[in-house]
This record gives C-alpha cells, sequence and structure tokens, in this order.
C-alpha cells in the first residue's frame, strides 16, 4: 500500500532556534542490547501462564524516549487483560525507540567534505539501525518507526515523534540521492559513529560501484524506494506539516526516484533478441541458492520487462 504526498509548494520553512546535535547519551555501562535480549532471566516476570520477562532496557539504556508511547503502554495496561499478552506488547511496542534509534541530531551545511562541515543547519537527522549492525536500510527504518503513526502529531521539539519521523525522511533522502539503487547506508558523518563493515562486499561486484564509506550494502530493491514514499506520505497526512518537503531538496529526491524507476524498467531483451546492460547489476558469489541461478554461484540482477 503506497500513498502519495501532494506535491505542494508552498512558502520556506522559518528558521527555528539552531540545536547543534540532539545525539543519544552515551550508555557506557549499557549492556549491548542483542546480548541483553538472548537472556530470559529479566524481572519482573508476567503473571500468566508463561512467566515471561521483562525485555525493555532499564530507563537510561533507551535510545529515545518519548512519552507519547510510555502513556500508551501504561494507558493498555489495564485494557489488555491477558498478562503474557501484555508483556509481549510491553516489550515489543516501544523496541525501536528503546534500541534502534543509534543517533538524532542535525545536517552539516557541507556534510559532504570531510574537513569543512560548514555549520550546523536545523535539517532533523535520524540514524535507525535495524539490529546489531551500524548500518540504515530504507525499507527497514521506514516500516520501524509506523507503528506510532497513532500518535504522531505535528512538533518543533527535536526528541519528539515527529522529529523522528523527519530525520528519516531527510536522511533517507540524502541516502536515496547518493544511490538509488542502493538499500542500505552507513552512519552519517554527523553521528560521529563508527562506520559498518560488510564482510560480504569483496565477494560481491556491483555495477555502477559504490563508495563504501557512504553506501554498507547495495540491491535494488524497489520497496526500498517505496518505503521513502510511504513514510513521507504518512508523516504529511498525520501533522499536515509540509515545511521538510519544501526546505531540504526533498523533490530533487523524487525525480531521482522516478529516474531510476524508469532505467530500471529497460527490458531484458530488446525486439532483435538483444541483451542490453541494464543501469543496476550485482554479481556476487555464494554457497547457497536461495537468491541466486543456477550461474555457477554467480548471480546477474537484471531489469524485467
Amino acid at each position: 500500500m503506497l500513498f502519495w504526498l501532494p506535491f505542494l509548494l508552498l512558502s520556506s520553512w522559518n528558521s527555528r532556534p539552531y540545536i547543534l546535535a540532539a545525539p543519544i547519551p552515551e550508555q557506557q555501562k549499557c549492556p549491548r542490547y542483542d546480548d541483553y535480549a538472548r537472556l530470559r532471566d529479566h524481572p519482573p516476570f508476567s503473571e500468566g501462564r508463561y512467566r515471561l520477562p521483562y525485555q525493555r532496557p532499564v530507563k537510561e539504556c533507551r535510545k529515545y524516549p518519548v512519552s507519547l508511547v510510555e502513556e500508551t503502554i501504561e494507558r493498555l495496561r489495564g485494557k489488555i487483560a491477558d498478562p503474557d499478552l501484555f508483556r509481549l506488547f510491553e516489550n515489543a511496542y516501544p523496541n525501536t525507540l528503546d534500541t534502534a534509534v543509534l543517533w538524532t541530531g542535525f545536517a552539516w551545511g557541507n556534510w559532504e567534505n570531510e574537513t569543512e562541515h560548514g555549520r550546523t543547519t536545523d535539517e532533523d537527522l535520524a540514524f535507525v539501525i535495524t539490529g546489531d549492525i551500524n548500518a540504515m536500510w530504507l525499507r527497514d527504518s521506514a516500516n520501524q518507526v509506523l507503528s506510532y503513526l497513532p500518535l504522531l502529531q505535528a512538533s518543533d521539539d527535536p526528541k519528539s515523534l515527529a522529529a523522528l519521523f523527519r530525520g528519516i525522511i531527510n536522511l533517507q533522502s540524502r541516502y536515496i540521492k547518493i544511490s538509488p539503487y542502493c538499500h542500505a547506508f552507513q552512519p552519517p558523518p554527523e553521528s560521529g559513529i563508527p562506520l559498518g563493515t560488510n564482510y560480504a562486499y569483496n565477494r560481491n561486484h556491483v555495477v555502477p560501484p559504490y563508495d563504501r564509506k557512504k553506501t554498507f550494502d547495495c540491491k535494488w530493491e524497489l520497496d526500498s524506494l517505496a518505503s521513502f514514499l510511504q513514510i513521507s506520505s504518512e508523516y504529511y497526512n498525520a501533522t499536515g506539516d509540509i515545511r521538510p518537503f519544501t526546505k531540504y531538496k526533498w523533490l530533487e529526491t523524487i525525480e531521482v526516484i522516478l529516474d531510476a524507476v524508469e532505467a530500471i524498467r529497460t527490458a531484458t531483451y530488446t525486439p532483435d533478441g538483444k541483451s542490453p546492460l541494464p543501469n543496476h547489476m550485482l554479481f556476487g558469489v555464494t554457497t547457497r541458492e536461495l537468491t541466486t541461478h543456477h550461474m555457477q554461484a554467480t548471480s546477474h540482477q537484471a531489469a524485467t520487462p
């Protein structure tokens, strides 16, 4: 399901006070959540048949606390009668905010320059991971926050759900302009987060090649671009806020998406039987046949009509 955001060209966003960054606090004593989550001995346990553990990090270790989410959990505590079912909801619903919002802040005016960054702007950014890898997938980071749509409302608070949505939209917009054929990207330089290591990089050959400092992995997935359109649309429909789409070159990203989708539609075979090279190709070596053709463990990802 995809909703299209109206292309409204309204007046530009009035400047608001700059905040240099809103980084997630350093939590030196907090365990890695993937290690923490493997343990099932965290009290208090649910009072139901399955005695499910409490799997949320302690408050000091939660990445992006949002009061509206906490209030929603408490409101439903008395409405979900089954204590085990409520515990599942209590653990799962805030999990993206608790564990996956690795950094929020604001864009540099000249972020591509490694030495002269320029002044910090008021463009929200949010780096959201999927699991234990310091990389941001377009599709995943968009869908991970859509469960908070019923609580989303317009706000200029840099720690609000609205700011988180804007941050994801703005950072995804940057990523898509870097390479519309790729689906997972490195932390933005503003975050100071170390770059992730993709151990499959040397086993794959991607055409066109990508910059490992900006892109984590590169596979063509149409739903990655569609997810950007969906979260953009959902943000506007929930908040009525058109400003992020008129101030930060969002329309340029739409043009990039349309060009990429049109280019990838090149037929695998021309009417005279020839096979033109597609705009994106992936050659990879693998020991499994789950997503490859029988081509001596080499897959050629080509366009279809």
